[in-house]
């Protein structure tokens, strides 16, 4: 297994173990600092596999991220309206800077697996799906809460629009061929978020994170062996 892949494998057990209520207080858990090894792994885990490369996504989802994130904070489009608090550190016009940070992070992981347009916004969906009850307790909070314990469902369907967007800006720098490592990892990280709506009390948003996930990466994962690969697993190229 290549090195990048064991570093994120690895990232998913200290994720389980500062999910943990035993653990999640505990210096080199808490104050978010497995959010700021998840951008980490990301800049590195990015870089390995793509080199200079990396850098172009970084700044085209970096700039989305952060364009959508001041028009939602102002105006309330696309997302619905919103502020963020203080937990998430320092602000730009409005917008925490690790915000447009995890944009470039989960669109990249969400990527990897398929790289095909219309499926990795969805793995977007699913992650958005189950941190946002959670997180909107505390980092961001909505004016109007929404359906789906108290977010809006245009939140997921901007997540959608804002990645399939992103990676409209992607394609032509990289072809990913199916890799099931980078699937087995995006899955791991949903249900690990899934556990931490179940430890915060909210049973049923983990319920149907994991089910509704489970089903998703079951069938995409049944549907992309379908096709073979013209190269192995996970490689990637210049068109």
């Amino acid at each position: 297994m290549e090195k990048e892949w064991i570093a994120a494998y690895a990232y998913l057990v200290y994720l389980f173990l500062a999910t943990l209520p035993q653990l999640t207080n505990t210096p080199g858990f808490n104050l978010g600092i497995p959010m700021f090894v998840l951008i980490v792994l990301y800049l590195y885990h990015s870089y390995t596999k793509l080199g200079k490369r990396s850098l172009w996504l970084l700044f085209t989802s970096f700039t989305l991220g952060f364009i959508f994130e001041f028009l939602g904070v102002h105006t309330g489009f696309p997302f619905g309206r919103y502020y963020y608090t203080a937990g998430l550190g320092y602000q730009l016009l409005g917008v925490p800077v690790i915000i447009p940070l995890l944009w470039s992070t989960l669109s990249y992981f969400s990527y990897l697996p398929t790289g095909r347009l219309f499926i990795s916004p969805w793995f977007m969906v699913l992650i958005d799906l189950t941190v946002d009850p959670l997180f909107s307790r505390f980092d961001w909070h909505w004016l109007s809460p929404g359906q789906y314990f108290g977010v809006p469902i245009t939140n997921f369907v901007s997540w959608y629009s804002i990645s399939l967007l992103i990676y409209l800006t992607w394609r032509g720098r990289v072809s990913i061929t199916y890799d099931t490592k980078a699937s087995v990892f995006i899955y791991g990280l949903v249900l690990e978020l899934a556990l931490q709506d179940y430890f915060a009390g909210l049973v049923y948003p983990a319920i149907i994170s994991s089910l509704v996930s489970t089903l998703s990466f079951t069938s995409i994962h049944i549907l992309m062996c379908g096709f073979k690969p013209s190269k192995p697993n996970g490689v990637h190229r210049d068109i």
